[in-house]
């Protein structure tokens, strides 16, 4: 009875974070509100599982690693092209900072490693993919997601992001074909979030893109 009961629990907890992401689909927050309720759920356990399986990735979590702070300004002084100087004229140009991108609380286990990378590395992933920020590639992004970490955010944001389009009767073709360019994008790839990608800012964007094998010339 008391699995029965932690387990409707758990699909309340769902609903409302899906809920919150239905009301304003746009913000950081309803996203936010969305992985948190999945944290501690079956489905996100077997998502850390799925990762730790990469060896690279489990390297980082047997190492503790973790990327230093991001100075936005120290980034938009490297050359032009760098995944750092590309990152912070993104963040810069969305008016978004670092802060409200990275955890505070302290990494004490692998789930609390992985939901830390995935959460400081979404514009960063954002950038070496190419996706943009409007409904069609955050669907593509989230395509990517799905094929790369096994994802139940992702599943959750696509349901949500389809339906916001039903809603509002938007053409559901661009996002269709955004999904499915980032999910076979994410199947071609190397696991993105394995690689210490802040130790790498000044590094040439198309560098990267290719040590990934992500494609050099993106397109959504």
């Amino acid at each position: 009875m008391r699995i029965k009961l932690q387990e409707r629990l758990q699909s309340l907890k769902l609903l409302a974070g899906l809920a919150a992401f239905l009301k304003n689909p746009g913000s950081l927050e309803s996203v936010f509100a969305v992985g948190a309720s999945l944290k501690d759920s079956a489905l996100g356990k077997q998502m850390v599982e799925h990762l730790l399986e990469d060896h690279q990735f489990r390297s980082l979590v047997d190492e503790g690693w973790r990327p230093a702070p991001i100075n936005l300004d120290q980034l938009q002084k490297l050359p032009e092209g760098s995944l750092g100087r590309v990152y912070a004229d993104q963040l810069i140009s969305q008016g978004i900072t670092p802060d409200s991108l990275i955890d505070p609380s302290p990494v004490s286990n692998s789930q609390d490693f992985v939901v830390h990378r995935l959460k400081e590395t979404h514009d960063i992933v954002h950038v070496l993919t190419g996706f943009g920020i409007d409904g069609a590639s955050e669907l593509g992004l989230q395509g990517f997601n799905l094929a790369q970490n096994r994802s139940p955010l992702a599943v959750m944001l696509i349901f949500g992001g389809m339906l916001s389009a039903l809603q509002n009767d938007e053409p559901l073709a661009p996002m269709l074909r955004a999904l499915a360019h980032g999910f076979q994008m994410g199947l071609d790839a190397d696991l993105v979030i394995a690689r210490k990608l802040e130790d790498g800012w000044d590094r040439p964007l198309a560098d990267w893109r290719q040590e990934l094998k992500l494609p050099t010339q993106t397109s959504t």
